[in-house]
Protein backbone atom coordinates (compact mmCIF):
# COMPACT_ATOMS: atom_id res chain seq x y z
CA UNK A 1 0.00 0.00 0.00
CA UNK A 2 2.87 2.35 0.74
CA UNK A 3 4.33 1.82 -2.73
CA UNK A 4 1.04 2.83 -4.36
CA UNK A 5 0.96 6.01 -2.27
CA UNK A 6 4.52 6.86 -3.33
CA UNK A 7 3.70 6.32 -7.01
CA UNK A 8 0.58 8.47 -6.67
CA UNK A 9 2.58 11.21 -4.93
CA UNK A 10 5.25 11.14 -7.65
CA UNK A 11 2.61 11.36 -10.37
CA UNK A 12 1.01 14.36 -8.68
CA UNK A 13 4.39 16.08 -8.42
CA UNK A 14 5.02 15.38 -12.11
CA UNK A 15 1.61 16.74 -13.15
CA UNK A 16 2.17 19.86 -11.03
CA UNK A 17 5.60 20.45 -12.57
CA UNK A 18 4.20 20.03 -16.10
CA UNK A 19 1.42 22.50 -15.28
CA UNK A 20 3.96 25.08 -14.10
CA UNK A 21 5.99 24.57 -17.28
CA UNK A 22 2.86 24.99 -19.40
CA UNK A 23 2.01 28.28 -17.69
CA UNK A 24 5.59 29.47 -18.18
CA UNK A 25 5.42 28.55 -21.88
CA UNK A 26 2.16 30.43 -22.31
CA UNK A 27 3.60 33.53 -20.63
CA UNK A 28 6.77 33.44 -22.75
CA UNK A 29 4.88 32.89 -26.01
CA UNK A 30 2.33 35.61 -25.22
CA UNK A 31 5.15 38.14 -24.96
CA UNK A 32 6.42 37.34 -28.47
CA UNK A 33 5.82 39.49 -31.52
CA UNK A 34 2.42 39.12 -33.23
CA UNK A 35 4.05 37.85 -36.44
CA UNK A 36 5.82 35.00 -34.63
CA UNK A 37 4.56 31.62 -35.94
CA UNK A 38 4.61 30.03 -32.49
CA UNK A 39 2.38 32.76 -31.12
CA UNK A 40 -0.03 32.39 -34.05
CA UNK A 41 -0.32 28.64 -33.57
CA UNK A 42 -0.79 28.98 -29.82
CA UNK A 43 -3.44 31.67 -30.31
CA UNK A 44 -5.34 29.57 -32.83
CA UNK A 45 -5.06 26.53 -30.59
CA UNK A 46 -6.30 28.42 -27.54
CA UNK A 47 -9.32 29.73 -29.51
CA UNK A 48 -10.21 26.15 -30.46
CA UNK A 49 -9.77 24.88 -26.91
CA UNK A 50 -11.92 27.72 -25.53
CA UNK A 51 -14.65 27.04 -28.11
CA UNK A 52 -14.65 23.36 -27.18
CA UNK A 53 -14.89 24.21 -23.49
CA UNK A 54 -17.69 26.71 -24.15
CA UNK A 55 -19.63 24.14 -26.18
CA UNK A 56 -19.40 21.73 -23.27
CA UNK A 57 -20.45 24.38 -20.76
CA UNK A 58 -23.46 25.41 -22.83
CA UNK A 59 -24.54 21.79 -23.27
CA UNK A 60 -25.44 21.35 -19.60
CA UNK A 61 -28.24 23.95 -19.33
CA UNK A 62 -29.53 23.17 -22.83
CA UNK A 63 -30.09 19.47 -22.01
CA UNK A 64 -33.30 20.30 -20.16
CA UNK A 65 -34.97 22.13 -23.08
CA UNK A 66 -36.69 19.43 -25.16
CA UNK A 67 -36.44 20.76 -28.72
CA UNK A 68 -33.21 22.69 -28.53
CA UNK A 69 -31.19 19.86 -26.99
CA UNK A 70 -31.61 17.62 -30.04
CA UNK A 71 -30.64 20.44 -32.36
CA UNK A 72 -27.64 21.31 -30.18
CA UNK A 73 -26.55 17.67 -30.03
CA UNK A 74 -26.30 17.69 -33.83
CA UNK A 75 -25.05 21.23 -34.49
CA UNK A 76 -22.38 21.54 -31.80
CA UNK A 77 -20.27 18.55 -32.87
CA UNK A 78 -20.50 19.55 -36.52
CA UNK A 79 -19.40 23.09 -35.68
CA UNK A 80 -16.55 21.90 -33.49
CA UNK A 81 -15.34 19.40 -36.07
CA UNK A 82 -15.32 22.15 -38.69
CA UNK A 83 -13.55 24.59 -36.36
CA UNK A 84 -10.84 22.06 -35.49
CA UNK A 85 -10.57 20.98 -39.14
CA UNK A 86 -9.80 24.55 -40.19
CA UNK A 87 -7.03 24.68 -37.58
CA UNK A 88 -5.31 21.56 -38.90
CA UNK A 89 -5.97 22.57 -42.52
CA UNK A 90 -4.35 25.97 -42.01
CA UNK A 91 -1.51 24.41 -40.06
CA UNK A 92 -0.89 21.90 -42.85
CA UNK A 93 -1.02 24.60 -45.53
CA UNK A 94 1.35 26.74 -43.53
CA UNK A 95 -1.08 29.64 -43.34
CA UNK A 96 -0.58 29.90 -39.59
CA UNK A 97 3.18 29.76 -39.95
CA UNK A 98 3.88 31.85 -43.04
CA UNK A 99 2.19 35.08 -42.14
CA UNK A 100 -0.59 35.00 -44.73
CA UNK A 101 -3.18 37.02 -42.95
CA UNK A 102 -6.23 38.65 -44.43
CA UNK A 103 -5.67 42.34 -45.09
CA UNK A 104 -6.75 44.53 -42.24
CA UNK A 105 -8.57 47.75 -42.86
CA UNK A 106 -6.52 50.86 -42.25
CA UNK A 107 -7.94 53.57 -40.03
CA UNK A 108 -9.46 56.48 -41.88
CA UNK A 109 -7.60 59.75 -41.67
CA UNK A 110 -9.71 62.67 -40.58
CA UNK A 111 -8.87 65.89 -42.32
CA UNK A 112 -9.16 69.02 -40.24
CA UNK A 113 -9.25 72.50 -41.67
Amino acid sequence: MEIVAEIFRDLLIFVGAMFVLLIALIVVVSRLNDENPLKRVLSALSYRAAATLAAGAVALPIEFVPGIDALYDIAAPIGLVWFWYTFFRDLHRGALLSGNRPPQSKPMKVQTR
